[in-house]
C-alpha cells in the first residue's frame, strides 16, 4: 500500500484551466503563451516537489487519513462504512513542536517517497517521518528533527469516536518503543496522540496507527505486538488478557499471615468465598519494599520458603501474587541503613556554608531553603529528611531568610551514623511519599529494584506482580516525566522475566496496558457503598485512568454503568473490598443488599473481586455479619465462574441503581429477582418525618423492613456544644472557589433565627453557564488554630430557606496532609420556606455524586474516595466551608444561616418501635439501642442483632403486617416514649419483584 498526492481545491482549479487549455476548449490568442503554459503544466505535475501543493492521503483497506499541505487533518475515515470519525468542532493538526514553552503547529507538509516532510516555519524547524503503509495498519517514524525542540508531537487526530466497544468502528495508535509517549490507553481511542521530547530522544520515536473494526482491534494489536522488537513481550496481559483466566479471578490479600504452617488455613479461606488467588501485600512484618527482605522468624529460607508456599497453593488451584510498592523503598531496607545508597532520589541538592560536628542540631547551607515544606503524609511528595555523605538526617525546621539552614536535626536517622560534616559537602533533600524514599532515576539503584522484583517472581514462581504505589511515579522526575520512567520500570522488570505473568497497577499509562491482566482495583469505601459501586463500575468503563479520580455524575452514571466494558477491553475488578460494622458517623455498616448489589455488578460485569480482609477465623468470630456477607459472595464468585446467567439477565445486572436479589426456586435453578431498598431517617418521634411516603414499583406485598436506631444528639443549647461560628466576623470567610457563572456572598442579617441569635444570609446567582448540578460557590472560614472535635461530631443549624431547590452543603475538613482530602459534607435541600432546625450527623455519601464539585485541591486528594473512604480527624478540624450547588439559573437564591454549633453525639433507645401504613400497624416488641439492627421479612422471620451483626434473637411481632399497595403510599414511625435525648433512626423499606427470566 502506499500513500497518495491528491490536488487540493486551488491546485485541482488550475489543473482543469490547463487541460482545457491543453486540449484547445480554451483559445488564446498568444501562441508563445499558450506553449508557456502547457510546458508549465508538465513541469508542474511531473516534479517531485509540486510547485502548487497538494492533499496527502495515507490510506489502507481499512482507512483514508487525509491531511492538507498545511498539515490540517481533513479526515479520517472507515471505508467500509465510509463514515468520517474525524473531530471537526476545531481546526487540529497533524503535527507540533513546542520550543522555548510555546507550541507551534505545523505550517507546511509534503510527501516525497516515503517521507513525510514537515515545516515549521514560525519556529524556523523542520522534521522528518518515515511512513511504512500496510494493509491494515500505518507506521511514523521521526528520523530527523532539524534544531533544538522541546518536543515533538507527530501524530494527533482528534476523533468523534468514544472509544468504547458499543461502537462498530475503533482506532487506535500504539507506542513501539519506550521514548514514545502516547497519550490514550490501548485499545479503544478517542484521540491519536504522540510526542517525543528531546530529553528522551526524538529519532527513532515510532508509532503504528490502527483503524479497523472494533472486533479486529485486539487480534490485530497482537499482531503488532508480538513483532514489536523495542517492547519487552508478554502475552499474560493487554491484548492477551481476556484469553487467559487469571484476569477474571478474585483474591484475598495477605499482608503477612501466609506461612508454611497455615497454608492450608488459606486455602480454606479462599474456598469459603470461591476465590482462586491471593495477593501478598509486603510492608511492615511482611517483606520490605526496596530489597524485599522477608521477616526471617516467619520464612527463614527466605523465599525458597514461599516457592514451597505457591507449590501448594498451586496444587489446590490458586494462583499467588507478588505485591510491591513498585520502585519505593522502605526506611529499613539495606539501600537505607546502616549505610545510604548514594544513587538514592532527590528533590534539590544544597552546599554547606558551615561545618558541622556530629551532635550539631542545625545546619547551615548556601542555598535558599525557603521553598522547603514541612508538611509530609502518606500522599504527599515530600520529605524532612537529607543525606549528607553516609548519614541521614532528619530536621523539623527551615530558614525563610539568610543565613539560610535546616534546623532541629535529628542526627544519625534510620540508623545511619552521625558523622561530621565540612564545608562544600552536598546535602540531597531525599524525595519522598508513602513513607518511604525513592530511587534516583537513570541509576544502579532504579534498575537494582527492577531486576530484584524479577528474579523474586521468578525464584518463588509467583503468577503475577501487583506494583502498587507506582500512581506516585512523578516523584522520580515530576509529573511531566511519569510515563516514561514509571514505563521504564515495568519494562525492566519485564525483560528480566524469564516467563510472562499478570500485571496489576495502581495507575496506568499506555505502555503498561501491554501487561496489565484485568483493570482496575480501587481502595474500599466506607460509606454509601452502592453508588461507590456504580461510580467504581463507570470509571474503569470511562476514560479516566487513575482510580478514585473520576468525576461522573449521575448522568455519566447511568450512560457509562450499563456498558459491557470500557475502551481498555481488560476484565474488570470491582474490589478492594472490605466489610464494615458500626462506627458512627463516618463509617456505615454493611448490609446483605449491599453485598448483593456488589455480586450482581460482579455477575453483569465478569468482574473479579479482591477482599482485604474479614474471612479469617478471628474476625468471622468478632464480626458475625462477616460470615453470612461471605456466604453471599461465594455464591454470586461461583456463579460468576459458571456463566450461568445469560447476557440478557447481565445487562439489567449492570443497570446503576438497580437492586436484585438472588434465590434458588423450587427446581433448583438460582433465578434474580428486582428488589427495591427505599431509606428514611426519622429525627424525633414528634419530628414531620415520622410520616413519610413510599412508592412500591412492583405489586402489592407484604411489609418488609429494616429498622436502625441510630445515634443522637444533645441539645442545642447543651453547654458542652461548641460554636464554629457565629458570624460576628462575616470577613472570617474567604470566597474559595466558584463554578463558571456563579457569584454570590455572605453578608449580616437583618432577621434573627427562631433561637433569637444572629444569622447570615448567603446569596448566590447563576447565569446559566454552568449546568445546574455543577453550579457550585464556596465560602470558606479557616480557623486559627486546630480544633478537636472527637466529642462533638454532629453539626445544629437553624436555615430559613426561599424554596428555591438550591443544595446548601456545611463541610468540616481536617488538613490533607492528614486526612487525605476527606469531606465532611452535611446537605440541606432548600426545598422549603422558612426556618428549620437541622442536627447533621452522618457524613453525606451516596448523595454526592447527584452533583458536579470541583476537583481536589492537591494530588493529596481523590475526587471520589474524598467522599466514600477517607474519613475527617475530628480531633485536627482545621475548616468550616458554606457550599451553594443546584442553583437554578437567572435567578438570586438566599439562605439564612444560623449559629453552626459542634454538638455531641450519643447513644439512644427505642422502645416498641412500630409501623403503620393506612389502618393497620405491627408492632415490634424489643428494645434497641444505637447500632442494632432489626430485620423484618415475614411474621416468622424478624431477627435483631447487635452492632457486630452478632444474632441477639427472633422477635415475634404483634398486630397485623401492613401491605404495600402498588404506587405511593404513606407509612408512620413509632416508639414508646423515652427519657433523654430524641431518638435517630434510619428504616429501610424493601419491597420485591417478579423473577427475571433467563
Amino acid at each position: 500500500m502506499v500513500a497518495a498526492i491528491l490536488l487540493n481545491t486551488r491546485s485541482k482549479i488550475l489543473y482543469s484551466f490547463l487541460r482545457s487549455l491543453h486540449s484547445g476548449l480554451i483559445l488564446l490568442p498568444n501562441a508563445f503563451f499558450k506553449i508557456f503554459l502547457i510546458t508549465l503544466l508538465g513541469l508542474i505535475f511531473e516534479s517531485a516537489d509540486p510547485l502548487f501543493a497538494a492533499d496527502i492521503i495515507i490510506q489502507n483497506d481499512k482507512i483514508e487519513y487525509a491531511i492538507d499541505d498545511q498539515g490540517k487533518n481533513l479526515r479520517f475515515i472507515d471505508k467500509a462504512s465510509k463514515t468520517d470519525y474525524l473531530d471537526k468542532k476545531s481546526a487540529s493538526y497533524i503535527a507540533s513542536i513546542k520550543k522555548d514553552g510555546r507550541e507551534f503547529p505545523v505550517s507546511a507538509v509534503s510527501l516525497r517517497g516515503n517521507l513525510l516532510k514537515l515545516e515549521f516555519k514560525t519556529a524556523g524547524l523542520t522534521a522528518d517521518l518515515l511512513l511504512d503503509i500496510e494493509k491494515d495498519r500505518f507506521r511514523l517514524e521521526v528520523v530527523n528533527v532539524s534544531g533544538s525542540v522541546e518536543s515533538l508531537t507527530f501524530i494527533n487526530i482528534p476523533l468523534k469516536l468514544e472509544g468504547m466497544p458499543y461502537e462498530p468502528f475503533a482506532a487506535c495508535v500504539l507506542s513501539m518503543n519506550p521514548q514514545t509517549h502516547v497519550f490514550a490507553l490501548p485499545a479503544l481511542q478517542s484521540h491519536m496522540k504522540a510526542t517525543a521530547y528531546e530529553r528522551f530522544g526524538m529519532k527513532g520515536a515510532k508509532v503504528t496507527v490502527l483503524g479497523v473494526p472494533q472486533k479486529e482491534m485486539l487480534p490485530l494489536i497482537r499482531e503488532v505486538m508480538i513483532n514489536a522488537t523495542d517492547i519487552p513481550h508478554s502475552n499474560a496481559g493487554g491484548a492477551w488478557a481476556q484469553q487467559s483466566k487469571e484476569g477474571f479471578g478474585s483474591y484475598l490479600m495477605n499482608f503477612g499471615t501466609l506461612t508454611e504452617d497455615t497454608v492450608d488455613e488459606w486455602i480454606k479461606m479462599c474456598k469459603s468465598l470461591g476465590f482462586t488467588q491471593i495477593d501478598n501485600h509486603g510492608g511492615g512484618k511482611f517483606f520490605r519494599f526496596g530489597d524485599f527482605e522477608l521477616d526471617p522468624e516467619k520464612w527463614p529460607d527466605g523465599w525458597d520458603n514461599f516457592k514451597r508456599i505457591n507449590k501448594r497453593l498451586h496444587d489446590a488451584g490458586i494462583s499467588s501474587i507478588f505485591h510491591t510498592y513498585a520502585f519505593f523503598i522502605d526506611k529499613n531496607s539495606k539501600y537505607v541503613t546502616p549505610v545510604p545508597r548514594e544513587d538514592l532520589g532527590y528533590f534539590n541538592s544544597f552546599t554547606i556554608a558551615k561545618a558541622i560536628g556530629e551532635a550539631d542540631t542545625e545546619v547551615e547551607v548556601q542555598e535558599s531553603t525557603a521553598d522547603i515544606s514541612l508538611i509530609t503524609g502518606f500522599f504527599v511528595r515530600n520529605s524532612r529528611t537529607i543525606r549528607v555523605g553516609t548519614e541521614l538526617i532528619e530536621f523539623d525546621g527551615i530558614s525563610k531568610n539568610a543565613p539560610y539552614k535546616f534546623t532541629g536535626l535529628k542526627r544519625g536517622a534510620n540508623g545511619t551514623k552521625a558523622s561530621a560534616h565540612t564545608v562544600n559537602e552536598k546535602a540531597y533533600h531525599l524525595r519522598e511519599m508513602f513513607g518511604r524514599f525513592a530511587p534516583g532515576v537513570e541509576t544502579p539503584l532504579f534498575s537494582e529494584i527492577a531486576k530484584r522484583t524479577a528474579e523474586i517472581v521468578e525464584q518463588a514462581n509467583f503468577d503475577g506482580i501487583y506494583f502498587d504505589a507506582i500512581d506516585g511515579s512523578d516523584i522520580l522526575a515530576g509529573p511531566e516525566n511519569f510515563w516514561y520512567y514509571g514505563g521504564k520500570f515495568v519494562f525492566e522488570v519485564a525483560k528480566n522475566l524469564k516467563r510472562p505473568v499478570g500485571m496489576e497497577m495502581s495507575s496506568m499509562i499506555h505502555h503498561w496496558w501491554h501487561y496489565r491482566s484485568r483493570w482496575q482495583a480501587w481502595d474500599r469505601p466506607t460509606r454509601g457503598y452502592k453508588r461507590f459501586i456504580d461510580i467504581h463500575s463507570s470509571s474503569i468503563k470511562s476514560d479516566e485512568y487513575e482510580h478514585g479520580l473520576w468525576r461522573g455524575n449521575v448522568a455519566q452514571i447511568n450512560k457509562i454503568a450499563p456498558a459491557e466494558n470500557g475502551g481498555l477491553l481488560l476484565p474488570l475488578q470491582l474490589g478492594w473490598w472490605a466489610h464494615q460494622t458500626w462506627n458512627p458517623p463516618q463509617v456505615e455498616p454493611t448490609f446483605s443488599d449491599d453485598i448483593e448489589y456488589l455480586g450482581s455488578k460482579m455477575i453483569g460485569n465478569n468482574a473479579g473481586l479482591a477482599m482485604l480482609g474479614g474471612f479469617d477465623e478471628k474476625a468471622l468470630n468478632e464480626n458475625p455479619a462477616f460470615r453470612r456477607l461471605n456466604a453471599i459472595i461465594k455464591q454470586y464468585e461461583e456463579l460468576r465462574h459458571q456463566n450461568y446467567f445469560s447476557d440478557s439477565i447481565k445487562q439489567q445486572l449492570r443497570v446503576p441503581g438497580k437492586d436484585f436479589s438472588l434465590f434458588q426456586s423450587a427446581d433448583g435453578a438460582w433465578k434474580f429477582k428486582p428488589m427495591s431498598y427505599q431509606k428514611h431517617k426519622v429525627s424525633g418521634l414528634d419530628h414531620p418525618s415520622a410520616i413519610w411516603k413510599v412508592k412500591n414499583e412492583f405489586a402489592a406485598q407484604p411489609l418488609q423492613l429494616r429498622i436502625e436506631p441510630l445515634m443522637s444528639v444533645k441539645s442545642y443549647d447543651d453547654p458542652e456544644n461548641m460554636v464554629l461560628s457565629d458570624f460576628s466576623g462575616i470577613s472570617e470567610f474567604k470566597q474559595d472557589s466558584t463554578a463558571k457563572g456563579i457569584s454570590g456572598g455572605l453578608k449580616p442579617a437583618l432577621e434573627k433565627t427562631l433561637a433569637g441569635e444572629s444569622a447570615i444570609s448567603f446569596t448566590a446567582q447563576s447565569t446559566g453557564a454552568s449546568a445546574r448540578d455543577a453550579s457550585w460557590i464556596n465560602m470558606q472560614k479557616q480557623f486559627e488554630s486546630i480544633l478537636d472535635l472527637k466529642n462533638n461530631k454532629a453539626l445544629g443549624v437553624w436555615v430559613k430557606g426561599d424554596g428555591n431547590g438550591q443544595l446548601l452543603n456545611l463541610r468540616i475538613e481536617s488538613p490533607h496532609h492528614i486526612s487525605h482530602g476527606a469531606r465532611g459534607d452535611h446537605y440541606i435541600k432548600i426545598d422549603f420556606v422558612g426556618w428549620k432546625y437541622f442536627e447533621l450527623v452522618e457524613i453525606e455519601s451516596s448523595e454526592f455524586s447527584n452533583y458536579v464539585w470541583p476537583a481536589p485541591y492537591s494530588s493529596a486528594s481523590f475526587y471520589v474516595y474524598d467522599s466514600y473512604r477517607h474519613e475527617v480527624a475530628f480531633d485536627k478540624v482545621d475548616k468550616l466551608q458554606i457550599w451553594y450547588n443546584n442553583l437554578p439559573a437567572g435567578k438570586q437564591v438566599e439562605t439564612l444561616i444560623g449559629l453552626v454549633k459542634a454538638l455531641p453525639i450519643v447513644s439512644n433507645t427505642i422502645v416498641n418501635p412500630s409501623i403503620m401504613i393506612g389502618t393497620e400497624k405491627i408492632i415490634f416488641p424489643v428494645s434497641m439501642e444505637s447500632g442494632m439492627y432489626l430485620e423484618f421479612k415475614s411474621e416468622t422471620d424478624c431477627k435483631l442483632y447487635g452492632p457486630k451483626g452478632e444474632f441477639i434473637k427472633e422477635v415475634q411481632v404483634q398486630g397485623k403486617v401492613p401491605a404495600l399497595r402498588t404506587g405511593e403510599n404513606q407509612i408512620s414511625f413509632g416508639a414508646e416514649p423515652n427519657s433523654g435525648v430524641k431518638p435517630r433512626v434510619q428504616l429501610t423499606i424493601i419491597t420485591e419483584g417478579k423473577p427475571l427470566l433467563n
